[in-house]
C-alpha cells in the first residue's frame, strides 16, 4: 500500500508543526506550506531531516484562492495525491478587537477563508 500523503498548511510552526510531527509519526508522508517570504524553510525541513523526518514545504500565499489552488497542484504533481488535507495556516496579529483595521480584518478573512476553500476544493479535484 502506498503511503499516505497529508498536506498541513501552516505546518511549520506552533500547532501545525505539533500536527506535522504527529502526522509524520503515524506514517504519513507530510507535506507542509509556509509564507512564500519564509527565508528560514530550507533550514526548518533539514533540522527536522536531522530528527527523522522527511517533510516536504512548499511555499503558498495562503490569502489567495489561486496560490492555493497552485500549490496544491504542484504537490499532487511532484508528492501524489493528497489524502489528508488540514487547514492550519492563519496570521496573528495581536492586538483588541477594537483596535482591528479594515486591512488587519481583510487579511484574517482572506486567510481563513481564500486559503482553506482554494486548498479544500483543489485538493477534492482528481
Amino acid at each position: 500500500m502506498a503511503q499516505r500523503i497529508a498536506l498541513i498548511t501552516g505546518g511549520m510552526g506552533g500547532l501545525g508543526e505539533s500536527i506535522s510531527t504527529k502526522m509524520g509519526d503515524a506514517g504519513f508522508k507530510v507535506v507542509v506550506t509556509h509564507s512564500p517570504g519564509n527565508k528560514n524553510a530550507a533550514a526548518w525541513v533539514a533540522d527536522y531531516k536531522s530528527k527523522g523526518y522527511t517533510f516536504a514545504a512548499y511555499g503558498v500565499d495562503v490569502a489567495d484562492y489561486d496560490s492555493c489552488a497552485a500549490c496544491v497542484a504542484k504537490v499532487q504533481s511532484e508528492v501524489g495525491p493528497v489524502d489528508i488535507l488540514i487547514n492550519n495556516a492563519g496570521i496573528t496579529r495581536d492586538m483588541t478587537f477594537k483596535k482591528i483595521t479594515k486591512a488587519d480584518w481583510d487579511m484574517r478573512c482572506a486567510t481563513a477563508w481564500s486559503g482553506a476553500g482554494g486548498a479544500a476544493s483543489s485538493t477534492c479535484r482528481p
